[in-house]
């Protein structure tokens, strides 16, 4: 057999490509270890606390929302532990949600279509915890909890919610519901427009009351924890709490729990004996614009938003025509009737349209200057009381006297010391909602496409009638502004910052807005026009009160509405009253009004509310309650 390698000529090989190789492998080799180096020693502490961070992330450490108490350190606002049902999408099956969530509606109570307008609505991460039903019982807690295995995405969580009390500590809310509010959860809007400020997608944040104007206050600061998460994002223990919460500022309000049970007990009789849908109790220290009690019927169940309120009951109280929602006191505005005739006898001293001693002539019918012979306006008696000087006319309540006091002072002139008074503008109370209410003036007119008011409509104005409209918090404060003197006060609803058992720690200032611009004589002859209406009888029996002082104050009667099938307009009662040592005197610490909506009975209901709130507030041993529909001893009957 022949050898293959015969005749192979082996050419010379190239040392030199050796080499080149040999270098080209010995650098890439080198590369490849510097770099490797590089990698684990020079920055190997950089890239562990990279794979660090990729496995652990900081989230919110929520802080306890701060308490609210009266003003006796009895707390109204509370936070305690609560069962929670919570969703984690990530773990939820598509195609078993429905049944899911409809086994969790069935073990807990709540509503299947709630709990799926909560899911749909989080914004946020599938592996965050989305809040579906507050407020669920242990027993319905520990039921979810036996069937985890068959509800995969469903957590139970225990975690704060508010509770709302009474003056005895009773988790009731209606006492006190349109002055602390409540709390909800913030909805898709507001977390767009409050997350860079730290709202999380399943906060809760104040909707109404305290709860809403001091939200910033009783929030609190959010604290900051690092915790280890998984590839998949699942959060698996918590590393280290990076900043502490700080939990929020406990309110104390100026409200005393206990007057408010009293002027809600007063007002629920009156209502009741009158046949009244709404009405309205305020009570206040013209001294220093503190609100002590504020009462609006009918009322709400705050502890039933602090859960999650149901779509039934909200739509029940949304389908009330006397809307329980709503904080009639500040909200609604109202004909103030005869009590506006205070604005009307200051403007006119104070334009020089009369003097406290100079008489006017009154009349059964006054007659409209300019109008057609006949056009006139009655007074209430339908007689009228012959020549009256001011306090005469404030405490005899003459109409046709303060038409002539209206048309004499001019409108805009009487607008303006309408609102020295307060009227027509918000009070700055720290409540939402206030209503600034309407005054007449050439500007309203023109507002309404009119020139100028007409006389009759002037004359109107100067008894409380016709376009005037105000909020019983108004009224309140304008009287108690001459009460004390002339001070308009800023009305007060929080009397300062408690520690955490309730004990006063910061003290608030009273606010005046502004002195009132009359003279003092001016404002000394609207005292004792009011402490006249009480002597002379025309509030009834209520002079008869065995009170520390003399009680001075208003009677209000303002028709509003259409004509009822007998002719005549349905009306609202009022009666403001405030308690000074003696007639004149501007030291009174107790002020107080109440109004009922369409009282449609012969006697003044409201001033039958507040005599009784005296009595209860005095514990007087006397009980001189007349029956509004008849005048007689309510106890007699």
């Amino acid at each position: 057999m022949a050898d293959l390698n015969d005749g192979r000529v082996d050419l010379q090989r190239s040392s030199s490509r050796f080499i080149t190789f040999g270098v080209a492998a010995a650098i890439l080799l080198l590369a490849l270890g510097g770099r490797l180096f590089q990698l684990q020693v020079v920055n190997g502490d950089e890239y562990a606390r990279r794979a660090a961070a990729d496995r652990t992330v900081e989230v919110p450490l929520p802080a306890p929302r701060g308490l609210i108490f009266d003003r006796s350190g009895r707390p109204l606002a509370v936070n305690t532990p609560s069962w929670t049902v919570k969703v984690r999408p990530a773990d939820l099956p598509d195609g078993d949600r429905i049944r899911i969530l409809s086994r969790v509606a069935a073990l807990t109570g709540g509503d299947l279509s709630v709990m799926r307008e909560r899911l749909d609505a989080f914004v946020g991460s599938p592996f965050d915890l989305v809040p579906i039903e507050r407020g669920v019982s242990r027993e319905a807690a520990l039921l979810l909890g036996e069937r985890a295995e068959t509800l995969p995405g469903i957590v139970v969580e225990v975690e704060p919610i508010r509770r709302y009390l009474d003056e005895t500590g009773a988790a009731s809310g209606t006492l006190l519901s349109h002055i602390v509010g409540y709390t909800g959860p913030v909805n898709r809007e507001e977390l767009a427009r409050l997350e860079p400020e730290g709202y999380l997608p399943d906060d809760s944040i104040g909707r109404t009351g305290i709860e809403a104007s001091f939200e910033g206050e009783l929030r609190g600061s959010y604290g900051t924890q690092t915790v280890e998460r998984d590839a998949s994002g699942r959060q698996l223990k918590v590393i280290d709490t990076t900043r502490r919460p700080e939990p929020g500022t406990n309110l104390m309000l100026t409200i005393d729990a206990g007057t408010q049970r009293l002027a809600e007990q007063a007002l629920i009789w009156g209502m009741d004996a009158a046949n009244v849908s709404q009405g309205v109790t305020v009570v206040m220290n013209p001294q220093t614009g503190e609100i002590l009690a504020m009462v609006s019927l009918p009322a709400y169940d705050n502890n039933k938003f602090a859960t999650g309120i149901s779509v039934e009951d909200f739509n029940v109280y949304l389908a009330d025509p006397n809307q329980p929602l709503r904080n009639h006191a500040i909200s609604d505005i109202y004909p103030p009737g005869s009590t506006y005739k205070l604005v009307t006898g200051i403007a006119a001293m104070e334009e020089g349209v009369t003097t406290a001693a100079r008489q006017w002539p009154t009349y059964a019918c006054y007659q409209i200057p300019g109008a057609p012979t006949g056009e006139c306006l009655y007074d209430w008696n339908r007689q009228g009381f012959g020549p009256l000087a001011m306090v005469d006319a404030f405490a005899k309540s003459s109409d046709t006297f303060f038409y002539q006091m209206a048309i004499q002072t001019g409108v805009d002139p009487l607008a303006e010391w309408a609102r020295d008074l307060g009227f027509g503008e918000l009070s700055g109370i720290r409540l939402p909602g206030e209503e600034p209410g309407i005054i007449a003036s050439t500007e309203w007119a023109r507002q309404q496409g009119r020139s100028g008011v007409f006389t009759g409509e002037l004359a109107q104005a100067g008894i409380g009638q016709n376009v005037i409209a105000v909020t019983p918090l108004q009224l309140l404060n304008a009287y108690a502004a001459v009460a004390n003197g002339g001070r308009l006060m800023m009305p007060m609803i929080v009397r300062g910052e408690t520690d955490a058992a309730g004990n006063l720690t910061r003290e608030f200032e009273p606010e005046v807005l502004h002195a009132l611009a009359a003279d003092p004589s001016t404002l000394q002859t609207m005292r004792i026009g009011a402490r006249e209406v009480i002597t002379t009888g025309h509030a009834y029996n209520i002079r008869d009160l065995d009170l520390p002082g003399a009680l001075s104050g208003k009677t209000g009667t303002a028709e509003f509405g259409e004509l009822t099938p007998d002719g005549t307009l349905p009306f609202h009662s009022w009666f403001v009253a405030y308690l000074p040592s003696a007639a004149g005197a501007t030291d009174a610490e107790l002020a107080v009004v109440s109004f009922n909506y369409s009282a449609i009975v012969p006697g003044n209901v409201s001033a039958e509310v507040v005599k009784y709130f005296l009595q209860l507030y005095y514990d007087l041993d006397q009980d001189l309650r007349l029956d509004p529909n008849d005048f007689s001893l309510a106890t007699a009957n």
